[in-house]
């Protein structure tokens, strides 16, 4: 494995045979990620040694969508091409290195690691309405406007169609109901965890 991402970052034109791979090993993060093959490599500048990289490679798997979509739906080399093809399109700036590359036979998404990622901690404001429905609303924002840049692609909705949906409102009401059922859903199945666990229904 390590031979294989050595072989990865010497072919990307910007630090190729600049770095070598030291070491790597198994990753565990992200809630979504669980059960996915993910791995981080550490990689050492070959010129200034005191300088190292960081490069993650996570399984890339089918959306949980598939199963369900009935429109065409653009042909994808592999999984991991079709998830860093939308990221590029839609974020703005992407993480350095992204790639992808097949170890294996299964693909993989590649990109260096970020010492900070911009997250909110949702704990900080859990009794400050106001601030809450702020960022609800910037994160709406900062969403359509990663959907309008991808848009028109590949046989996506146009900017047009977009705006229509998002006017109008006879599926909102519907999506409302269905969230606030799950989240007392998984509540629920939460609570009954909880106690199984403080009985120690999982140490037998």
């Amino acid at each position: 494995m390590k031979t294989h991402i050595g072989k990865w970052l010497d072919g990307h034109p910007l630090v190729k045979g600049r770095f070598r791979v030291l070491d790597a090993c198994f990753r565990v993060a992200g809630t979504g990620s669980l059960g996915c093959r993910r791995y981080v490599f550490l990689f050492q500048d070959v010129e200034e040694p005191r300088k190292y990289l960081l490069i993650g490679m996570k399984e890339a798997l089918p959306s949980a969508l598939q199963p369900w979509l009935t429109l065409p739906q653009p042909h994808w080399i592999s999984e991991a091409e079709r998830v860093v093809a939308i990221q590029r399109r839609m974020q703005n700036v992407c993480p350095a290195l992204l790639g992808t590359t097949l170890f294996q036979g299964r693909s993989y998404v590649v990109r260096e690691m970020q010492p900070l990622e911009d997250k909110i901690n949702f704990l900080l404001v859990r009794d400050r309405y106001g601030d809450i429905a702020c960022v609800v609303e910037d994160m709406a924002f900062l969403t359509a406007s990663a959907q309008l840049r991808s848009a028109a692609r590949q046989g996506a909705a146009g900017p047009d169609d977009l705006i229509d949906f998002g006017r109008n409102t006879h599926w909102q009401q519907s999506l409302l109901e269905y969230a606030m059922a799950y989240a007392a859903r998984v509540t629920k199945d939460y609570q009954e965890y909880f106690t199984a666990y403080k009985a120690g229904y999982f140490a037998r």
